[in-house]
């Protein structure tokens, strides 16, 4: 089995970001899931959608590690994966939104006011950003900060399906 450097992860948050089912499948490929479940769990979920070769599989192994893992957002991520092998939606909007973004935002310093995200276009916008025209949702500050990418990912996702969202590939 081979480990994640930085190349293979890379590959992968590509994949996940371009929505790629393809491409994040095979930077799977022989590597284990749990360092990466995050970003496994969405790729996998896209990967059952187009009905790819092996990705059944990989989604059931990465349901059950996320379901003994337990670190924020694996839970409504397993229910996101859950949904698509059962061939269901997962009752979540779909929301072009960077969970890199929304973790940043949730760990901002409340007294820097607050972050907004825009739920027509998935943008995160800084406090000083004009907020303009559309519809925005403030996200709430003050997360600790220094988690490992997993559990930022993982806290960022929980918020969004609280507010009814989940993370959906951005495409230009």
């Amino acid at each position: 089995m081979t480990g994640w450097d930085e190349d293979a992860l890379a590959g992968l948050r590509v994949a996940v970001a371009r929505g790629d089912a393809r491409a994040g499948l095979a930077a799977l490929a022989g590597r284990p899931l749990a360092p990466v479940l995050q970003y496994a769990g969405d790729v996998l979920a896209a990967a059952v959608a187009e009905t790819l070769d092996g990705a059944e599989a990989a989604a059931r192994e990465c349901l059950e590690e996320l379901d003994g893992r337990g670190l924020p957002g694996d839970a409504e991520l397993a229910a996101e994966l859950a949904a698509a092998l059962d061939g269901r939606p997962s009752g979540l909007d779909v929301l072009p939104v960077d969970l890199g973004a929304v973790a940043e935002a949730l760990e901002a310093d409340p007294a820097d006011g607050l972050w907004l995200l825009d739920l027509d276009r998935g943008d995160v916008l800084a406090p000083e950003e004009p907020s303009g025209d559309g519809r925005r949702l403030p996200i709430p500050p003050g997360a600790p900060a220094g988690a490992a990418e997993e559990e930022r990912r993982g806290r960022a996702r929980r918020w969004l399906a609280g507010q009814g969202l989940r993370p959906g590939p951005r495409v230009l």
